[in-house]
C-alpha cells in the first residue's frame, strides 16, 4: 500500500538524509527515521563513498537488519528499472533528475555493496564494540579470543553453575558453604532466595572488592556485622530471645490480650490472630510477626495500633501496647533484630 507524504515532509526528509549535512532527527515511532537513515546511505553511495567506509550504528539487531534490507531492497529495485523510472526513484530522493553518469552508478550500487568485504556495516553499537576490542584486544586489556556470551547462553550457564553450587552445599551441610545456604533458606522464600543470588552475580565484581579488602570473607562479615551492631556469633533465635526477653507484655499474658482483641473491630481481630501465632514461631519469623502488630511493613510505628472500641473498653491494655510500641522502636535489640537479617 503506497503512502502520500506531503511535500513539506518530503522536504525535510530530503535535508536529513543529504550526506553533506549534519542532522540530529527525533521524531515519533513509524514516523520514517529509519527510512531517511536508509535514503541516507543511499545518497553516499550514490556521491561514490565505498560502502566499506559507511558504518550505521543501531540498537537492535532487529533495526538493523531493518536499515539493511531497506538499502539493498532499494538498490536491488534499481536493477530492474528504465532510464525514466530510474530518474524518477533517484529525483525522490535527490529533489533533481540524475545525470547519466550517475544513472550508471546507480545500476552498479547493488552488485557493489554485495561484492563489498565484510559487507555494509550496519551494526549494533554492542557488536560494533565487540569488533573493535577483537582488533585491539592488548589496548583494551582484554582477552584476545574472547566470546560475548547472548542473554541466553548466559542464563544458561549461571543456572548450571548456580545449580552445581546448590548440589555440592547440599551434600556437604556441614561445610561452610553448607551452613550458608541453611541460613539463605531459611531467610528467604524460593523466588526471593533466586533473586538475591541473580543480583549478587550482577554485582559480583563490587562483592569481590569489598571481600578482597577486607582480606576474606570472614573479614567481610565480621566488618559487616560491625557496620549493622550485630555479632558474628549472633543468631536470629538469640536475639529473638533477648527482645522478647525485655518485652512488657509477657507470654502468658496473651491469651487475654488476645481475648480483649477479639472484642474490636476486623484490624484489632487480625493483631490477635498475629499474638495467636506467636507460639507456632521462633527467631526472626515470630519477630516479625510482633512488629507487625506495632509497625507497618515499612518497620514505621502504627498511628492506630487498635480501634477506639478498645481504646474506650480496655484503656489499661491501650495504655500497654502503646508503652511496648515506644519500647520495640527505642530498643537497640529491636534495631539488631531488623539488622541481623541481612548478616549470613
Amino acid at each position: 500500500m503506497s503512502v502520500n507524504i506531503p511535500p513539506d515532509v518530503l522536504a525535510v526528509q530530503r535535508d536529513a538524509s543529504d550526506p553533506g549535512a549534519s542532522a540530529w532527527v527525533a521524531a515519533n515511532a513509524g514516523s520514517g527515521k529509519t527510512h531517511v537513515l536508509a535514503q541516507r546511505v543511499i545518497r553516499l553511495l550514490l556521491n561514490g563513498t565505498a560502502p566499506e567506509k559507511i558504518l550505521c550504528l543501531t540498537y537492535t539487531k532487529a533495526a538493523a537488519a531493518n536499515m539493511a534490507n531497506r538499502v539493498f531492497e532499494t538498490l536491488g529495485h534499481w536493477t530492474a528499472l528504465d532510464d525514466a523510472e530510474l530518474d524518477r526513484e533517484i529525483q525522490k530522493i535527490e529533489g533533481r533528475a540524475p545525470g547519466a553518469a550517475r544513472r550508471v552508478r546507480a545500476r552498479r550500487l547493488f552488485a557493489q555493496a554485495l561484492d563489498t568485504p565484510g559487507g555494509l556495516k550496519v551494526q549494533t553499537i554492542h557488536a560494533f564494540c565487540t569488533r573493535l576490542l577483537h582488533q585491539f584486544p592488548f589496548e583494551a586489556d582484554v582477552a584476545a579470543r574472547f566470546e560475548v556470551l547472548e542473554e541466553r547462553t548466559q542464563s544458561e550457564l549461571i543456572d548450571r553453575l548456580r545449580m552445581a553450587v546448590l548440589l555440592e552445599a547440599a551434600a556437604k551441610p556441614e561445610s561452610a558453604l553448607g551452613r550458608a545456604l541453611s541460613v539463605a533458606i531459611t531467610a528467604a522464600a524460593d523466588q526471593t532466595f533466586g533473586e538475591m543470588i541473580g543480583e549478587a552475580i550482577t554485582r559480583r565484581d563490587e562483592i569481590s572488592a569489598w571481600i578482597a579488602n577486607a582480606g576474606s570473607v570472614d573479614a567481610a562479615i565480621a566488618e559487616l556485622s560491625r557496620a549493622l551492631g550485630t555479632d558474628v556469633s549472633d543468631t536470629s533465635e538469640a536475639i529473638a530471645a533477648e527482645f522478647f526477653e525485655n518485652s512488657l507484655i509477657a507470654a502468658s499474658e496473651y491469651p487475654a490480650v488476645i481475648a480483649a482483641l477479639e472484642q474490636g473491630l476486623k484490624g484489632d481481630k487480625e493483631h490477635a490472630a498475629r499474638f495467636d501465632s506467636l507460639r507456632l514461631l521462633d527467631g526472626s519469623e515470630r519477630t516479625r510477626a510482633y512488629q507487625s502488630i506495632f509497625c507497618t511493613t515499612e518497620l514505621e510505628p502504627r498511628k492506630n495500633i487498635v480501634s477506639r472500641s478498645i481504646r474506650d473498653n480496655h484503656p489499661a491494655l491501650f495504655q500497654r501496647l502503646l508503652a511496648e510500641q515506644e519500647r520495640s522502636r527505642k530498643s537497640p535489640v529491636d534495631d539488631k533484630q531488623r539488622n541481623a537479617l541481612a548478616v549470613p
